[in-house]
């Protein structure tokens, strides 16, 4: 259930019900998340997608968890896979070279204060470079302050608007066209629509 914080938050709301209407302060997100996410980078698009939902659900952040694990969903991880992460990191089944990369994450996320050189050279001692840490680091950063953005504005998402954002962000990646402002609307009442007709 979303929370009537705002006056244009409601049930259909995604994270475009705030970053549209705020083109100047906001549309630079879009180009800098797609860079993040869909950049070059030896961290393919599918673990990234897997670390943005990580860290969602690090913070409880509904919104940016149901959205990323569809988006990982695209890439061919399962749900069961991110679960078993935030439940547990230390037995979850993903390869050893990858765990140092999310115990910084969730040090990042929970505890960042206290992040050390032993931490980063965990990860470099599982075959990691420097970039690889900045990359892992930027998505921390990116998503920690997407949670808070859906989180302080309310919006809390729902299964349609998950899958919605699943196929969007698989298939286009994270850019906005520059004449986004022009058709917000439309695109609003689309969405809706499309929301409207799921219920």
């Amino acid at each position: 259930m979303n929370l009537s914080i705002f006056s244009y938050i409601d049930q259909h709301s995604d994270i475009t019900d705030i970053t549209f209407r705020d083109r100047k302060r906001l549309g630079p997100m879009d180009l800098a998340s797609h860079h993040i996410m869909r950049g070059k980078s030896n961290i393919s698009f599918a673990l990234r997608e897997t670390m943005a939902a990580y860290v969602s659900g690090l913070n409880a952040c509904s919104f940016c968890l149901g959205s990323h694990e569809a988006v990982a969903k695209e890439f061919k991880v399962s749900p069961e896979l991110i679960q078993a992460l935030l439940d547990d990191l230390e037995t979850a089944p993903i390869p050893k070279k990858e765990k140092p990369l999310f115990q910084y994450l969730k040090k990042l996320t929970l505890e960042a204060s206290k992040i050390h050189e032993g931490d980063a050279q965990a990860v470099y001692d599982a075959g990691w470079t420097e970039d690889d840490l900045h990359q892992v680091i930027l998505i921390g950063c990116l998503f920690n302050f997407y949670n808070r953005l859906l989180d302080g504005h309310g919006v809390k998402g729902s299964q349609g608007i998950f899958k919605m954002a699943g196929t969007q962000l698989s298939q286009k990646g994270y850019k906005v066209p520059w004449f986004i402002g022009m058709i917000k609307n439309t695109i609003f009442r689309m969405k809706r629509k499309q929301l409207d007709s799921e219920i």
